[in-house]
């Protein structure tokens, strides 16, 4: 009977008689307002909360998306890179296919027996007038032999080593070689003029020389075969009183784009 009189005993029958009444009240309805009050009143809170963290939310949301966008930037900038360098490769694969192409179609309808050769460095801005080239003396080619592109003459090999050779721009100043007119075979000398073209020369002041007629190889020098393309007349520009007559030659080889060349053996 001393447990009664307990502080424990105390606060458990206070506790009894709160929840009988709180499910009394509950059963009849009265507390329904009170419940009313807890539900609603939150809301004006949770509002004021919600505005106070909607700029705070947007700052980490713009700084996400900030990371995010540059990261995408840097990801297509590669890819536009990329493509710039496959373009430019392409490009390059293409001309060279063109100029091969246009190279051994000559080559399939010609008589002459050929070595394919590739530049392996060219003459971009007319600093140098001579090519080396990927072929040599262990592939058949010697010094004084004809360098064509298209079926054009361009120059000759002044040096023969094995698996290598240079020649001779015939745009040089240093160039020379025997050349006639096709139509009339009125014969003269193809010198080259300080690397910006090709002058026909030693004409006699009796042979007509018109533009547009071809010039071709003489055959004099046993080296270069004749009747190898030069070029066509452009313009006469010696006068009546010059002891030879002398014309320009226009060709249509871009002589500072050579990538694929036959030496004549």
């Amino acid at each position: 009977m001393r447990f009664i009189y307990t502080k424990t005993f105390a606060v458990f029958s206070a506790f009894m008689v709160i929840t009988a009444l709180l499910v009394l009240m509950q059963v009849k309805g009265w507390l329904d307002p009170l419940k009313t009050v807890f539900i609603n009143s939150p809301r004006p809170v949770t509002y004021a909360v919600a505005k106070a963290a909607k700029p705070i939310k947007y700052f980490f949301s713009t700084a996400y998306n900030l990371r995010k966008i540059t990261k995408e930037n840097a990801a297509l900038t590669q890819q536009v890179f990329q493509l710039q360098q496959d373009l430019v490769q392409f490009d390059q694969e293409k001309r060279e296919n063109e100029a091969l192409r246009k190279e051994l179609g000559f080559a399939a309808n010609t008589g002459l027996s050929l070595v394919p050769c590739t530049v392996m460095s060219q003459n971009p801005f007319g600093a140098s007038d001579t090519l080396v080239l990927n072929c040599g003396s262990d592939r058949g080619v010697s010094e004084g032999q004809a360098i064509i592109s298209q079926g054009f003459l361009v120059g000759k090999i002044i040096y023969a080593g094995k698996g290598y050779s240079t020649a001779l721009l015939i745009t040089s100043s240093n160039f020379t070689t025997d050349a006639k007119l096709s139509k009339t075979g009125a014969s003269g000398v193809v010198n080259g003029s300080f690397g910006s073209g090709i002058i026909l020369d030693q004409l006699s002041q009796s042979d007509s020389a018109d533009k547009g007629w071809q010039v071709v190889t003489g055959g004099i020098d046993s080296r270069i075969p004749k009747n190898i393309l030069i070029g066509e007349v452009g313009e006469v520009v010696s006068n009546s009183n010059d002891l030879f007559k002398k014309a320009t030659l226009l060709s249509p080889i871009d002589f500072n784009g050579l990538e694929f060349v036959f030496a004549v053996k």
